[in-house]
């Protein structure tokens, strides 16, 4: 595993495994330990180490997260910026952890800000390569739907920063659902989608479902009817074993869907390329190609994260550039060879998705309308009262302020123009501030 995939995969482990730890837990991870000794019962989710005083920027803030106000925990952060810029523990996480807030606030280009840390920066040449001429794009959507009906597993890596990567997913679940796909496994996934109980996603139900598109799709398999799966670890295993996680996620899966119902269709969302069906050169074993052994079916692999958007043109794979410069990327894109309907992607996956350059109208990415079919709602008047910056909240009726919303955004003046983005429906809507002070409450109906 190159430094920078061991780098990208450390930051999800510590950013699923802290938030998911009701108040102790251990990570141990390029040096650093959480450990309930280190932790203290305060509000802000507690202190850790005599050596560094803040807190996991995640956990900033955590009951009133938890009671359903992101923008306490991101305040804080900001508050805090300089700290977690000099700290010797957080400096490297601090910029990926504000940057998955943003997201999740309705921040249309914060994920592809987040492309550009570090860990994720590529430079490519300044020259395009082309698609080769035998393959022409097609619907992402309907070439998944035809490959789907070849097999029993599809596994969809997405890009954890990339909410755009997530707007397929409610159209997915529907054409799977009707080729008889009943298991819906993600990473992210805390055990408490699995109980009997489980109506929506909360703040306890996932650190990517966090993001109200991922939650959205969550609810609509929720009432399709299909079985959700956690699959995820949070053991540690032997010194020098890369390979253990997906080990164990693979097992887990295959434990709580292929061994109960041998002929199961699952569709499975993983985290970039634990999606693999290849050994890396390595020898780490990614999710998918464990999987694909243990069972013997082979899986239906697309992967999201490589043939998108970036900052700049040399941070774009050679290909996305071609394909969008002439304008072969209008809609979430597979390209399929007119000789035999061989799908483009690589020895690891099966198909890469090219997703269409993102335009921002109103605040709001347009692949919110075109890809996940919502429609535009002008904020009500009342909800633009207050001072400073404040986060509008639109749930269905009759969730509750703890449920992830199906949509969110900040505004700070009146004059920001930004709208909600919302399938059709009957929402209540209120406003709220750093402090969780509710400014005003609304209702409204979109048709």
């Amino acid at each position: 595993m190159s430094t920078r995939l061991s780098l990208a995969l450390i930051v999800c482990l510590l950013t699923q495994t802290v938030l998911t730890q009701p108040k102790y837990g251990v990570v141990e991870a390029a040096g650093i330990r959480l450990e309930g000794a280190f932790w203290s019962g305060s509000k802000s989710g507690g202190r850790i180490s005599q050596q560094d005083t803040l807190v996991f920027p995640g956990l900033l803030k955590k009951e009133a997260l938890e009671a359903g106000n992101p923008l306490a925990t991101y305040a804080a952060m900001i508050d805090l910026e300089p700290q977690y810029q000099q700290s010797k523990i957080f400096a490297g996480v601090y910029p990926e952890i504000r940057f998955n807030f943003e997201e999740f606030l309705g921040s249309p280009l914060a994920g592809v800000q987040a492309m550009s840390l570090p860990m994720y920066h590529r430079k490519t040449p300044s020259v395009e390569t082309p698609i080769p001429e035998s393959y022409e794009p097609e619907s992402a959507l309907k070439a998944i739907e035809r490959e789907a009906r070849k097999t029993r597993l599809v596994v969809f890596g997405e890009e954890h920063h990339l909410p755009q990567t997530r707007s397929l997913y409610e159209s997915l679940l529907r054409v799977l659902w009707r080729q008889g796909y009943r298991y819906l496994a993600a990473e992210t996934f805390t055990d408490k989608v699995m109980r009997p109980d489980f109506k929506y996603p909360d703040y306890q139900s996932g650190y990517y479902s966090l993001d109200p598109v991922f939650a959205s799709a969550v609810r609509v398999a929720k009432e399709m009817g299909y079985r959700l799966i956690t699959y995820d670890t949070k053991e540690r295993g032997p010194s020098g074993d890369s390979s253990f996680c997906d080990r164990t996620q693979a097992e887990n899966i295959k434990a709580r869907t292929f061994d109960l119902d041998p002929q199961a269709k699952v569709f499975i969302i993983a985290g970039r390329g634990h999606a693999s069906e290849e050994t890396a050169q390595d020898g780490w074993t990614p999710m998918a190609s464990v999987l694909k052994r243990l069972t013997g079916i082979d899986p239906l692999t697309v992967y999201a994260p490589s043939m998108s958007q970036r900052l700049t043109a040399e941070e774009e794979d050679q290909l996305y550039r071609f394909a969008t410069s002439r304008g072969l990327v209008k809609q979430p894109t597979i390209f399929v060879s007119r000789d035999g309907g061989r799908l483009l992607g690589s020895s690891s996956f099966d198909a890469y998705i090219f997703w269409p350059r993102i335009k921002i109208r109103d605040g709001r990415p347009d692949w919110m309308r075109q890809t996940l079919g919502r429609k535009r709602a002008r904020i009500p008047l009342r909800l633009w009262g207050g001072r400073g910056m404040r986060l509008v909240q639109a749930f269905r009726e009759g969730d509750r302020a703890s449920a992830i919303p199906v949509d969110q955004v900040i505004i700070a003046e009146s004059s920001d123009l930004k709208v909600l983005m919302l399938p059709a429906g009957r929402y209540w809507l209120r406003t709220i501030d750093r402090d969780s002070k509710a400014i005003a409450e609304a209702h409204l109906n979109v048709r």
